[in-house]
């Protein structure tokens, strides 16, 4: 009979019971049996840190205050990343992490339930897809990825190996944007024909720095990754990456999954590609960064639902045949003061999820359930982030094929969907 490899719950279960029969002791850790409210070994996730500056910090901090979570190994590289997660990891009381600069060997050498993945754009479906393919849920950063055809292959990928994926769209997890979701889609205010959304300017200044050699904590190369190398320059490095298209899409992709994804919730076109989008960009930053600092962008669906983006202004508007409902972080508004308040009824639709954007993907890995920021509506959300980008670079009004994910008739706009990654990269 060929040996069949037990999976790692399965031998440590099996394990203990045979401890059991060779007279271990019997008093046992309330813990190590998961007990007066803890879990047991053998339950625990075993969960890694990747990209652990900036947001990565806040999503493994979030992900290891949840019950049953241990982490294992942290991943960046840069060594202060490193540094960051594993006083991180030992400042909740847990064990010190394995530490890894490249996510290869930690695949190759660490058995992990899930992980937190917080890397810059260009890297998005690079790094997930090995993971995905290892067998592991993920918690990944938002947008989906840097180009469409990336994030289709991320949506595949995570069909094909059966994971879990939320994407940290938590906007989706809080308790006023719900709301504001389930007024819209329960009819209070008549047929939503149009949402007016706001993202923001790209007002960042940049900083001070200038091209030279990386330092030693970083291992650039590998930073760079499947993206077109360039010579090293601090002011489009780490934070300051998102601001030129080699390695994000500026402040118009960087906020898509967060107004304009509500705005597609609420009129139910979160899973629905639009048939057309228009647009035009305002000033375009120079070197170093070259993204737009404003923009104005509409997509339309079959039915002629519009979701019209501004840089001009922030959050989602949503405009219907009997009044407005308003949401944004921390407020909102209704053209019926009374409105906001207002039961629903018991048969009214609910938002699925939680208030809890990390506890609900714990809670899927754990049950396999659909979390509520999956990889199907991150892809579509972040699609209108892309089809945007691609409306504003040509200045053409552009027709697309939901179908087939491409325009009809612009082999121009075509182009700005995917790109070619570096060597060794792929998407395999």
């Amino acid at each position: 009979m060929a040996n069949t490899p037990l999976p790692r719950r399965d031998f440590i279960q099996r394990a203990s019971l045979a401890g059991f029969a060779l007279g271990f002791p019997s008093i046992i850790p309330a813990s190590a049996l998961g007990k007066d409210g803890t879990v047991a070994p053998s339950n625990r996730l075993q969960v890694a840190g990747v990209g652990l500056l900036g947001m990565g910090q806040t999503d493994l901090s979030w992900i290891i205050a949840q019950k049953g979570v241990q982490v294992v190994a942290v991943c960046d590289v840069d060594t202060n990343g490193l540094n960051a997660g594993t006083k991180l990891v030992k400042d909740r009381g847990q064990a010190e992490p394995k530490r890894y600069q490249d996510f290869r060997e930690m695949l190759a050498k660490e058995k992990l339930d899930a992980a937190t993945i917080a890397v810059p754009d260009h890297w998005h479906a690079a790094i997930s897809i090995p993971f995905l393919k290892a067998g592991v849920d993920i918690y990944g950063e938002k947008p989906l990825a840097k180009t469409l055809v990336e994030g289709r292959a991320m949506v595949e990928a995570v069909k094909t190996y059966g994971r879990v994926w939320q994407t940290g769209m938590w906007q989706r997890s809080t308790g006023n944007f719900r709301r504001a979701v389930e007024l819209v889609r329960n009819g209070t205010i008549g047929k939503v024909k149009r949402v007016e959304v706001g993202t923001g300017q790209c007002n960042h200044q940049v900083p001070g720095g200038k091209p030279g050699q990386p330092p030693a904590n970083l291992d650039y190369d590998l930073w760079v990754g499947p993206s077109a190398f360039m010579e090293y320059d601090p002011r489009r490095t780490h934070f300051n990456w998102r601001w030129h298209h080699n390695f994000g899409g500026g402040q118009l992709l960087d906020w898509v999954c967060h107004h304009v994804d509500i705005a597609a919730w609420g009129v139910g076109k979160d899973l629905e590609a639009p048939v057309s989008v228009e647009g035009k960009g305002g000033e375009l930053r120079t070197d170093p960064w070259n993204c737009h600092r404003d923009y104005d962008y509409t997509v339309t669906y079959a039915d002629g639902t519009e979701i019209a983006v501004t840089s001009k202004t922030m959050g989602a508007k949503f405009i219907g045949e009997t009044g407005t409902v308003f949401v944004d972080r921390g407020r909102q508004s209704t053209s019926d003061p009374k409105l906001w308040d207002a039961p629903l009824g018991e048969d009214a639709w609910r938002c699925p999820g939680t208030t809890d954007h990390a506890k609900e993907f714990i809670d899927c890995v754990r049950t396999r359930r659909r979390p509520v920021a999956n990889v199907e509506v991150a892809h579509h959300t972040t699609m209108i982030g892309h089809l945007g980008l691609a409306a504003i670079f040509t200045g053409r009004k552009l027709r697309f094929d939901g179908k087939t994910e491409k325009f009809t008739n612009d082999d121009g706009a075509n182009a700005l969907l995917t790109r070619e990654l570096r060597k060794p990269w792929t998407l395999v």
